[in-house]
């Protein structure tokens, strides 16, 4: 019975010629588990870049609502700013008029402070109506007289280019003028620092801290009043600034405000869908193999170990495997065990098959001992000479199929064949012997014999083509040398040549009997076909050859 390859043996899916280092360095790259990691990556790529997109939009979206909602908070102030100015013109305007008509009007200061203190803050604005010369006919608890000099200061620049309104920094305000229809009464107002602070939402409870990132400042041509802190100028966050003017006036209101959504944030915001496409595919990698690959190639590695006739065990695997290759172990398990029970029942009947053809072959060489010593007694009974080299030369026959038969039998442990060079030395032997007893005298017989092995239905033919001769060699020419050789090939291993030669086959052509030549040469042709090979013959050598199959 043929042995099973063991795991050593058995080839791998890496085609011819691969190796193992090459195995090792590739194995990952044609794994199932990175063909599932590159196809998971392939298939969640559009969802990946969908998310991008769909970041960007978002980011770009935010930033423009945040945007107009700036512009939308710096107009709505923008718009406060001018309706005070407008309010706090028109109350000068009124107060220096009646002031102009009635001199005596005493609470007239008092009522317009109680006006500006509703508007925004206690001392928020402060008033100072100065007459024709320089007299301050009204004021407020505030320095009149720092209001009139920062008046006299940039009145030139006032009444040129700015009009009646003009950003004080010395005085940390707004300085507003108004005068009565005859110009005879100069009305002073001061919007504070603290009242215009008011105009943002962010500073009504907290004025001094900036806590969203924004600031409000005001411009009037070159000069610039910071209504709330500025921003930090060292933070990294973008900047938004937005300018909006003041209804009639040459007046900037800027809001400037920083992103609370920094620079990083907006790249993290933007890169996250590939960090969750890359984490999903690893995790889906990981699943594949803990459930799947690593349960397989564990199953693999005890197929690969397995032999037939030995029980497979399945591998021991996670609680995290999967239950289908879990069954699937089982199944192998129980095939090994139908496959041993098999291998078990095919040993016994080759066993039993091997003990039959034996004791076949036993018979047969038997049989053959028995023919021919029925030939070698009617040999030996013979009164006519004749019938007694007839009987010889069947009985050589008879001996030459003998010896092939014990030779096959000898070697059916082996099962590989009949070995050629004993057998053709105890063909030569028995011929010999043969011919001493009918021609009286021994030929001289050679053999050249390769140490091969042949098929019995091979050294069959050979033995009767030899024993054929071999009468011709006997009968015409027992003083010649008779001549066996079987070589093999050198240009091809699985064949040989095998050839008879003796002086009387050259000298065959030249007698003027030639029918037995025919017929040996008629029986020469017969075995030749047998064994499916031309017979060739080499009429100035006396050689007939034929090349035969050979096992070994």
């Amino acid at each position: 019975m043929p042995s099973s390859p063991s795991p050593a043996e058995i080839p791998s899916d890496n085609g011819p010629g691969s190796h193992a280092p090459a195995t090792n360095k590739n194995a990952w790259m044609r794994g199932t588990a990175s063909k599932a990691f590159f196809i998971m990556m392939l298939a969640l790529l559009p969802l990946a870049l969908a998310s991008m997109a769909s970041s960007i939009w978002s980011l770009r979206s935010s930033a423009q609502e945040r945007y107009d909602f700036l512009a939308a908070a710096a107009r709505q102030d923008a718009g406060r700013l001018s309706t005070d100015i407008q309010t706090i013109r028109t109350a000068l305007r009124m107060t220096s008029g009646v002031l102009v008509t009635d001199n005596s009007s005493g609470d007239i200061c008092a009522r317009l402070q109680n006006l500006f203190a509703a508007m925004t803050l206690p001392e928020g604005i402060n008033v100072a109506i100065f007459d024709r010369d320089g007299k301050v006919r009204c004021q407020s608890t505030y320095d009149a007289g720092m209001m009139i000099d920062a008046w006299k200061k940039h009145r030139p620049v006032m009444d040129q280019e700015m009009g009646d309104i003009m950003l004080s920094p010395e005085l940390n305000g707004l300085l507003i003028r108004s005068a009565s229809r005859d110009g005879s009464f100069l009305a002073l107002a001061l919007y504070r620092h603290k009242a215009l602070q008011q105009l943002t939402h962010d500073y009504h409870e907290q004025p001094s801290q900036n806590r969203h990132g924004q600031s409000l400042a005001l411009l009037h041509g070159g000069a610039f009043l910071p209504i709330t802190p500025l921003i930090n100028s060292k933070d990294n966050a973008p900047v938004t600034t937005i300018d909006a003017p003041v209804a009639d006036t040459q007046l900037i209101l800027r809001l400037q405000s920083t992103n609370i959504v920094t620079l990083n944030s907006q790249w993290i915001w933007l890169l996250m869908p590939l960090f969750l496409w890359v984490a999903a595919v690893f995790l889906g990698w990981l699943v594949v193999r803990w459930l799947l690959i690593k349960p397989l190639m564990a199953l693999n590695h005890e197929v690969a170990a397995y032999v037939p006739g030995q029980i497979l065990h399945p591998p021991h695997l996670s609680r995290l495997a999967s239950g289908e290759i879990i069954e699937l172990g089982n199944h192998f398990h129980m095939m090994s065990h139908s496959v041993a029970a098999h291998e078990e029942q095919m040993q016994s009947a080759l066993d039993r098959q091997t003990r039959l053809t034996r004791e076949v072959h036993h018979r047969v060489k038997n049989n053959l001992q028995i023919i021919s010593s029925l030939i070698s007694l009617h040999w030996r009974a013979a009164s006519d000479p004749q019938a007694a080299d007839a009987y010889l030369s069947i009985q050589r026959r008879v001996d030459a199929l003998a010896v092939v038969q014990r030779n096959h039998y000898a070697g059916l442990d082996e099962e590989l064949g009949l070995r050629a060079r004993p057998m053709m030395n105890e063909i030569a032997s028995a011929l010999k012997m043969s011919a001493r007893v009918q021609s009286g005298q021994a030929i001289d017989i050679a053999v050249d014999c390769d140490d091969i092995t042949l098929h019995q239905d091979v050294a069959a033919p050979i033995a009767f083509m030899t024993a054929e001769l071999a009468d011709q060699v006997i009968e015409h020419a027992p003083e010649g040398l008779f001549t066996l050789s079987l070589l093999r090939l050198e240009n091809d291993q699985s064949r040989a040549r095998f050839a008879l030669s003796a002086p009387v086959f050259r000298r065959a052509e030249e007698t003027e009997n030639a029918s037995p030549t025919e017929l040996y040469e008629r029986v020469l042709t017969g075995l030749a076909r047998q064994l499916r090979t031309p017979l060739g013959y080499n009429a100035e050598a006396g050689e007939y050859h034929l090349l035969v199959p050979i096992t070994g």
